[in-house]
């Protein structure tokens, strides 16, 4: 905890430093992938000095203790900004954009105990200045909040019952942003891709990713990804379902509005370069997976009944497995029992059972019922698992199934990638 003397020279060196320039907004472009055109612009805050402009992110990003003097003072300065903002936005945006404006939870709590008396400020704003509410999105920040979430929900109504639209900022950085997606139910999850990289290894941010996308459609959100830079930093967005794309690989804030179709052939491109790269893609992976099916019917013949426990007797060249490919296989029964032992290669290349998973139950295994479902409604006799990670194995998986008669299920685990 900062002492008093400290907060003070605190507060002494940011106003100095404000006193320094003038406050003014940019907007950097939120491009739709669905029309090629800009969806939205973010206003952000910058001090104009004489040696340039300068961010204010440090500055909303400073601690506060409650509501104390530099809450008062960003608060003053994000008033500011976003009046400017509004001001110029109703003059020269191009006509069905939106601007987006970031809120923090505890401004909205504030606002929220002045609500007997008065409307929020930026609904007075947008009233004032004369702005169709619709096309205003409220971005709720990552700020800490030390409340419960649930308060905010009448303040959220109210901006819903203007019109504003609701986004949820850096979703997947925090678990409480995680939270905030379920209590809100946000039109826009934005993912900053640039935070996630940070704070998480490569298999874990592939993952988050697929869940936020898989998340957002259940919802019915949209996903919003910024922090875009590169190439492949795009082609990742578009792969996870990215509807809205913002990032420096197309523009960086500016103090004006870009025209609502400058990035179009850009972003037609880009678009086509995903579509070339997805296809490629997903050729390997129907040749990938014929090759395994032709692999793993050998193994077929090679398993005979023995005292109700199913054996693998059978020979066959494990070098057409590659090295170290093949992991394991077992039966089960259609109530997913195991009924075999656990079959899988040693050293040598040769196959070894393991009698104890005997009888073990796998059925909660989401590719247990996956491969009931499309083995009858499926002309493959093979069904084929999403890729998952063995946490015992420390390896990414994906398990092949066929039945084998009415009564037994053939499954088979294939490596895909180690950690």
């Amino acid at each position: 905890m900062i002492t008093e003397r400290e907060s003070h020279k605190f507060l002494r060196d940011w106003k100095d430093w404000l006193s320094s320039g003038t406050l003014v907004p940019v907007f950097q472009p939120i491009l739709s992938s669905e029309s090629t055109g800009i969806y939205g612009y973010e206003l952000l805050g910058r001090l104009s000095t004489p040696e340039g402009l300068f961010s204010l992110g440090e500055f909303f990003l400073s601690q506060t203790f409650g509501y104390d003097e530099i809450f008062f003072l960003k608060k003053q300065v994000d008033e500011e900004i976003r009046l400017a903002a509004l001001q110029k936005f109703a003059k020269e945006a191009p006509p069905e954009t939106k601007l987006f404006l970031n809120i923090s939870p505890n401004v909205m709590y504030h606002a929220l105990l002045q609500m007997e008396t008065d409307l929020p400020q930026t609904i007075q704003m947008v009233r004032e200045v004369g702005v169709d509410p619709e096309r205003i999105v409220i971005e709720i920040t990552e700020e800490r909040f030390p409340h419960n979430l649930e308060l905010l929900r009448p303040i959220l109504q109210l901006y819903r019952q203007e019109g504003f639209s609701i986004a949820v900022d850096d979703a997947g950085s925090e678990a409480s942003n995680l939270d905030r997606i379920g209590l809100f139910h946000p039109e826009i999850i934005k993912v900053d891709l640039q935070m996630l990289r940070r704070s998480t290894f490569s298999r874990n941010f592939k993952e988050i990713l697929l869940n936020l996308s898989k998340l957002g459609e259940s919802l019915g959100s949209s996903l919003l990804f910024e922090g875009i830079e590169s190439e492949d930093e795009l082609y990742n967005a578009l792969n996870y379902g990215a509807r809205y794309i913002q990032g420096f690989y197309f523009a960086k804030p500016e103090p004006y509005f870009t025209k609502r179709f400058e990035y179009r052939m850009e972003m037609q491109s880009s678009l086509q370069y995903f579509h070339a790269r997805k296809q490629g893609e997903m050729n390997r992976q129907i040749e990938w997976e014929t090759i395994w099916k032709d692999k793993l019917s050998e193994i077929m013949m090679g398993f005979t009944e023995e005292n109700e426990i199913w054996e693998w007797k059978g020979g066959f060249e494990t070098s057409v497995f590659g090295d170290g490919d093949f992991f394991r296989m077992y039966i089960t029964n259609p109530l997913g029992f195991q009924v075999s032992p656990n079959y899988s290669r040693d050293k040598t290349g040769k196959m070894e059972p393991d009698y104890s998973f005997l009888g073990k139950n796998w059925s909660f295994r989401p590719y247990f019922f996956e491969h009931l479902h499309k083995s009858k409604t499926s002309r493959d006799a093979w069904t084929l698992s999403q890729m998952y990670h063995d946490i015992s194995e420390r390896m990414m998986l994906r398990t092949f199934a066929r039945n084998l008669s009415e009564n037994l299920i053939l499954f088979i685990d294939v490596v895909v990638s180690r950690s």
